[in-house]
């Protein structure tokens, strides 16, 4: 599955003096810094969060336990529009600008959000089968789908 091995190829960048952080708290402090600078668009959040304001999620995200383990270099929008094919084969990558160490479910999360916007539930479904176990978890993954609704 093309998205797998794509995911393998970011996350087996090395992140030992790697200058590039997207960790938890990083991101929260970005989150609430677009928050007050008026950069968030309410009506442009997914459709399970319609209707929330910005702050009620920031609030809940800010209420969240610490990320559990592993941490690498994640590409941080790996939606489909990002990633170019050839052929069926991944020949480039596109927009690196929120990329850094963090979890995995970071790149994971976005994917899935993706595949199912273009493909419907059977491509998620078709996502989720290589879904590693450390990123399955379904609350970790809403919390990076929630933290996107701020960038």
């Amino acid at each position: 599955f093309p998205y797998t091995t794509l995911f393998r190829s970011i996350q087996a960048v090395p992140v030992e003096g790697c200058p590039f952080s997207a960790h938890w708290s990083l991101r929260l402090r970005q989150a609430e810094q677009r928050l007050e600078a008026g950069l968030v668009n309410e009506a442009d959040f997914d459709e399970e969060n319609l209707g929330r304001s910005a702050t009620d999620i920031l609030a809940e995200l800010t209420s969240l336990h610490p990320l559990p383990g592993p941490v690498c270099f994640t590409h941080g929008d790996a939606c489909l529009p990002p990633f170019l094919s050839r052929g069926g084969r991944l020949s480039g990558i596109l927009d690196m600008g929120r990329a850094g160490i963090t979890h995995p479910a970071q790149d994971w999360a976005l994917a899935l959000r993706s595949m199912r916007s273009n493909f419907g539930l059977y491509g998620e479904k078709l996502l989720r089968e290589h879904l590693p176990n450390h990123c399955a978890g379904e609350d970790l993954l809403r919390r990076f789908r929630l933290l996107d609704e701020f960038f």
